[in-house]
């Protein structure tokens, strides 16, 4: 039986590093976060979640399940707590962030494989030393992530876990957009989105 995963994309943080909404800044004609949602749309998942706070994000998310983050200000477990509290049952959550538009369709059926393979094992995908996203929770984890607080993300979960596998990726792949200097170094990467 196919394992289902449910992809749960976190988009709902302020960008205080950019100093506006970077997933609305426009790459090759697109909106930032429009790449993500391409590479996720063509995959296979048992749902596909968005975690979200703004009305111009909404527009874009077609088969998507939008969840409203009204509490955004208290950091990404917020998002990753709704994401999955909206999920139906399944064996494994999968964190997308919105803001990596050279994320590569390949890497994800990668990651998808792995916990195919090992689904009672965190799926990370890493790039020689760097970790990033998206990173896959199998559903046991359910009750932990359900207690994170703050802006720590998974990573607390990661650190007790003795349960982990690491995917090597593209570097791209793993290429966020966290302030104006990462933007910059994207736009001079034109058509590496392939």
């Amino acid at each position: 039986m196919m394992n289902l995963i449910t992809a749960i994309v976190m988009a709902s943080g302020f960008s205080k590093r950019m100093g506006l909404n970077k997933l609305l800044m426009k790459y090759n004609d697109k909106f930032l976060i429009e790449h993500t949602l391409e590479k996720i749309s063509q995959g296979d998942y048992a749902e596909k979640i968005i975690v979200n706070q703004y009305e111009e994000i909404e527009k874009l998310t077609d088969n998507f399940k939008v969840v409203i983050n009204e509490n955004a200000h208290k950091g990404q477990s917020e998002s990753i707590k709704l994401g999955v509290k909206s999920s139906e049952k399944c064996d494994g959550y999968m964190f997308f962030v919105a803001d990596q538009p050279l994320i590569n369709q390949k890497d994800i059926e990668k990651l998808i494989r792995v916990f195919r393979e090992n689904k009672d094992f965190i799926v990370i995908p890493k790039y020689k030393e760097k970790r990033g996203n998206p990173v896959i929770y199998p559903s046991l984890y359910k009750e932990e992530i359900l207690r994170l607080e703050g802006d720590k993300g998974g990573k607390s979960i990661i650190k007790s876990s003795n349960k982990i596998k690491y995917v090597e990726v593209e570097e791209n792949t793993l290429f966020d957009i966290d302030n104006k200097d990462d933007f910059n170094k994207l736009l001079m990467r034109k058509g590496h989105n392939e």
